[in-house]
């Protein structure tokens, strides 16, 4: 077990010594009980933009319902190496607030609860039996080494550890490398998006071969969005 490891197992019991699972609200920390779902209140629960309207057909972005077409301008003006997004939530106050504690607040109850988040929301899309059906991994986007260090864990790790274990579908975390820190990508416009994340991942030897033709669901933390790809054409 690594140092990092051992930083995220400490900081996790000392959460649960100050923050009993079950006590508090996920969210917004008013007491509850473990009766509820994801272990958000009834308010969080009601006011968490939950995507259940019409999406986009390529990324899963939310559309208007007077939006024309099955796919959102963007992704009709713009082309995609992936097959399928999937969105769980808008990105509203109260998701700001869970993905910011989960980030920065080492809250890796958060990890967990997103996870359940995510599998439920793909055993809606596909069933829970067809799930497991669908993909061969789950791939979490990898941190950069030193930013990783520095919050002691990846919190795409997090939400795939437990959507892996309630799906059965394995996780890979160990065949993408984040070669590079890239920059917030807030306030930045399309190319330079694709210019800042431009060779920040890399696979490790051997990874190819086993990510060719494999049907994989990638999780993005961002959004908590999930992005299929079927081999090596993915984002």
């Amino acid at each position: 077990m690594g140092m990092g490891d051992w930083g995220r197992m400490i900081a996790s019991e000392l959460l649960d010594v100050f923050f009993p699972p079950g006590l508090y609200c996920t969210c917004c920390g008013k007491i509850t009980d473990d009766t509820r779902t994801y272990g958000l209140c009834n308010d969080c629960m009601r006011d968490i933009k939950w995507v259940s309207g019409r999406t986009c057909a390529k990324c899963g972005k939310v559309m208007s319902e007077t939006d024309p077409g099955e796919v959102c301008f963007y992704c009709r003006t713009h082309e995609h190496s992936f097959d399928k997004g999937y969105a769980c939530a808008e990105y509203g106050e109260y998701e700001k607030t869970l993905l910011y504690e989960l980030k920065y607040a080492s809250r890796g109850d958060i990890g967990k609860a997103m996870g359940e988040i995510v599998y439920d929301r793909m055993a809606a899309e596909f069933g829970e039996e067809g799930l497991a059906l669908n993909y061969d991994m789950v791939l979490p986007v990898p941190l950069y080494i030193i930013r990783k260090k520095r919050r002691g864990f990846n919190q795409a790790e997090l939400i795939a550890e437990e959507f892996a274990e309630r799906s059965g579908i394995r996780m890979e975390n160990k065949l993408l490398i984040r070669s590079k820190e890239t920059t917030a990508m807030k306030g930045l416009g399309p190319a330079e998006r694709r210019a800042n994340i431009q060779g920040a991942f890399t696979l490790r030897e051997g990874a190819e071969e086993i990510l060719r033709g494999a049907r994989i669901l990638m999780l993005e933390i961002k959004r908590m969005r999930l992005i299929q790809s079927n081999g090596l054409d993915i984002a």
